[in-house]
């Protein structure tokens, strides 16, 4: 398995030879960056087998990349399930953490293969509980509130999974609402299997 970090919160997964693209086009909402445009032109010179999209705020979703991969593909983004080959792309629907959940439409995403990736987006950590019949997964995707109350990690840690991947961090350097700060006790915590790439950067599991 190898993930890519391509934007704020998203990532291109490739799992038994097949790319799934997961919240991995978006926007500048300050202080989160843009998905690079070195990255847009390779995610656009070799379109992925797959893209979904948690939901349509600007620093998860680019409409534009979007509607290009429609044109060039003939495939629309995932809104149900989908098979690629040996691999399973199930979308379900979860609640947007915070005041977004009473407005905003929002799904995350099993992965399942040879490996079981869960994908959570922007998703409350209390919408774990709607994943509980899913393989347990190998790696967990997840926004940074995931690791920052005792209560969202016992939640984490009662689903053992053997990698975490923490996204939706900002530049350490640029990061005015000192996220890094309230995440640290629970990166400590969890050091042993979590990970926090850069956008560029490359994982492999």
């Amino acid at each position: 398995m190898e993930i890519r970090r391509t934007a704020n919160a998203g990532v291109l997964l490739t799992l038994d030879d097949v790319e799934i693209l997961l919240d991995g086009v978006c926007r500048e909402v300050k202080p989160y960056l843009a998905t690079p445009q070195s990255e847009k032109e390779k995610l656009s010179r070799r379109w992925p087998d797959a893209v979904a999209f948690t939901h349509a705020h600007e620093d998860h979703f680019d409409e534009a990349y979007a509607l290009a991969y429609a044109r060039a593909t003939g495939r629309e983004v995932v809104r149900q399930k989908v098979s690629v080959g040996q691999v399973t792309v199930t979308p379900v629907p979860t609640r947007h953490m915070g005041h977004w959940g009473l407005t905003t439409a929002h799904q995350s995403f099993v992965i399942q293969g040879s490996q079981s990736v869960w994908f959570l987006g922007d998703a409350s950590p209390t919408e774990l509980k709607k994943l509980a019949d899913f393989p347990k997964p190998d790696v967990l995707m997840v926004p940074y509130p995931y690791v920052s109350t005792s209560a969202s990690l016992k939640m984490v840690e009662a689903l053992h999974p053997c990698k975490i991947v923490l996204l939706h961090m900002p530049l350490p350097e640029n990061d005015p609402d000192r996220i890094w700060q309230s995440v640290a006790e629970g990166m400590e915590y969890l050091k042993m299997y979590l990970y926090v790439p850069e956008l560029g950067e490359t994982l492999q599991f």
